[in-house]
Parts: C-alpha cells; sequence; structure tokens
C-alpha cells in the first residue's frame, strides 16, 4: 500500500509539475512574442518613418524640379512669345555726290559782308538764290561783292585774271601751248572771258542749285549754338583781349567757328580732255 500510495503521490504531483513548467513556457513564448511583435511594431514604424522621410525627400525633389522646370519654360516662352511684324520699309534717296578732284578749283580770297547785305544781294526774294539785275547790276556799290575783275578779287592776296587762269588750265590739261590754239578758237575764247565782268554777264537761267535763304539762316544758327556751347570768342572780343592778358592765355581761348558762303561758278566747255574751272567766291559772314 505505501507503494502504492507512493506513486499515486508522485502522479498526483507529475501535473502540477507539468503544469508550472507549462506556464512558464507559456510566459516565455508570450514575452517572445511580445518582444517579437514589439520588434515588428518597432520596424514597421521605421519603415514607415524611412518612408516618409524618403517621399518627402522626393516630393521636395519634384517640386524643385518642376519649379525650374516651369520657371525655365516661362523664360522660353516669354522669349518664344514675341512676333515681329514687318510694317513698312520706307527709303529716302539723296542726291549723287560728283567728284570734282579733277577739276580745277580756285578759292578767291575771303570777302566780308553782312548777313543782311548778302540776302539783298542772293536772296532779294528772301527764299530762293537769284540776283536782281535792276538793282544790283545798276549799282556801283555792290561792284566790289560781285565782281570778277582783278582789282576786286585776288587769290592768296596776288591778283586774279579770269582769261588768263582758263588758258591756263586748258594748256595744262590738253598739254599744248596756246600757241597751238587756232587764232579763231582763241578769239572767240577772250570774247566770251572778257565780256564776264560780274554776276550780272551770266546766264540768269544757269543756277544748277542752291539752298533756300531759310536753310542758310539755320546753319548759320547751328554754328552760333556750337560757339556758345564751346565757350569761343568772336574776334572782336579776343582781338582786344589779347592785348592784355598773356600769351599763353590767349593760346587757350577758342577761336569761333566763322560761317563762310560760298558761290561757285563752274566754267566749262566741250572740248575733249578738257577739266571745269570752278572759281569761287567765299563770303565772310560778320554778323553771325
Amino acid at each position: 500500500m505505501n507503494n502504492n500510495s507512493h506513486s499515486s503521490t508522485s502522479c498526483n504531483e507529475c501535473p502540477g509539475k507539468n503544469s508550472s513548467k507549462n506556464s512558464n513556457e507559456f510566459n516565455m513564448s508570450n514575452q517572445y512574442n511580445d518582444m517579437k511583435s514589439s520588434n515588428s511594431i518597432n520596424s514597421s514604424v521605421y519603415s514607415e518613418t524611412t518612408n516618409s522621410f524618403n517621399n518627402l525627400n522626393n516630393s521636395n525633389f519634384f517640386y524643385q524640379k518642376n519649379n525650374i522646370t516651369n520657371s525655365n519654360s516661362r523664360n522660353h516662352v516669354s522669349i518664344c512669345n514675341k512676333i515681329t511684324i514687318d510694317v513698312a520699309v520706307l527709303c529716302q534717296e539723296y542726291t549723287t555726290i560728283e567728284k570734282m578732284c579733277d577739276d580745277h578749283i580756285i578759292n578767291l580770297d575771303e570777302i566780308e559782308i553782312s548777313k543782311d547785305l548778302f540776302q539783298c544781294i542772293f536772296y532779294p526774294y528772301y527764299e530762293n538764290f537769284g540776283i536782281n539785275k535792276n538793282t544790283i547790276c545798276n549799282n556801283c556799290f555792290y561792284q566790289q561783292y560781285i565782281s570778277f575783275l582783278p582789282e576786286y578779287r585776288s587769290v592768296n592776296g596776288k591778283k586774279f585774271y579770269l582769261l588768263e587762269e582758263i588758258i591756263s588750265n586748258i594748256e595744262s590739261d590738253l598739254n599744248i601751248s596756246r600757241n597751238c590754239f587756232t587764232v579763231e578758237s582763241l578769239v572767240e575764247l577772250t570774247n566770251e572771258i572778257i565780256s564776264i565782268n560780274s554776276f550780272c554777264d551770266l546766264n540768269c537761267c544757269s543756277v544748277l542749285s542752291s539752298l533756300t535763304w531759310c536753310n542758310i539762316l539755320e546753319i548759320i544758327k547751328n554754328y552760333s549754338i556750337i560757339n556758345e556751347n564751346c565757350g569761343c570768342i568772336p574776334d572782336t572780343m579776343s582781338t582786344s583781349s589779347s592785348s592784355s592778358s598773356s600769351s599763353s592765355s590767349s593760346s587757350s581761348v577758342k577761336q569761333p567757328v566763322i560761317p563762310i558762303c560760298v558761290i561757285s561758278v563752274v566754267f566749262k566747255t566741250p572740248t575733249p580732255g578738257v577739266k571745269n574751272t570752278i572759281v569761287r567766291f567765299n563770303y565772310r559772314i560778320t554778323d553771325y
């Protein structure tokens, strides 16, 4: 019986031991599962945080990229959005400039004249160039301004002879002496040139081109403005001040621009090989 009781006692104690053992194993299993689940939760949280961070970076990258692309597209659109429309084409032709380097040019010495007197002689009708022969040619006072004669005209201080200048130019152009001219042609040439004493003896319809009087006044006005802007001193003031000032100070004074109105008279001949002779009357305006 003792054996049976011992066996029964031992049999009764085994389930307790087994249950405690199973309980410990169960607890350990639960702890392991809890740790595993917490790790899985942490890993999921980490993965979600990482994914959200990556998504944020990706969104920022795409946002910046889109902004750059949009700005570039806007710039491109602003440049390419311009359309040039040709509306009209205007053209202004101007007079052909002919060279006179081969012509014989004679610059007469300057003739001082006032602006009003110049207009009275050459612009009697105010606007267009012309000479009123009834008034000018019959008054000896105007001869000193319009004459070709040597008592009025000079070149570099030497008396000017129109006939001699023309014949000398013909000799130079043809490379022959005047003795080779025929007597008839030389006499006719002499009669033609000798008869020209002043502007009044020229053909009244021989004006090739001219400025209007308004254009001349505008040009003179522009030169006056240039003199004012550069601080130039007229000759009358510079000569009076030069006597009282030193040579160094007077040399620093700018000289004014003086308008010279030029009237050119062209003498031409149909003789082959003979160049034109141009006589230039230089009128110095004293009251500009």
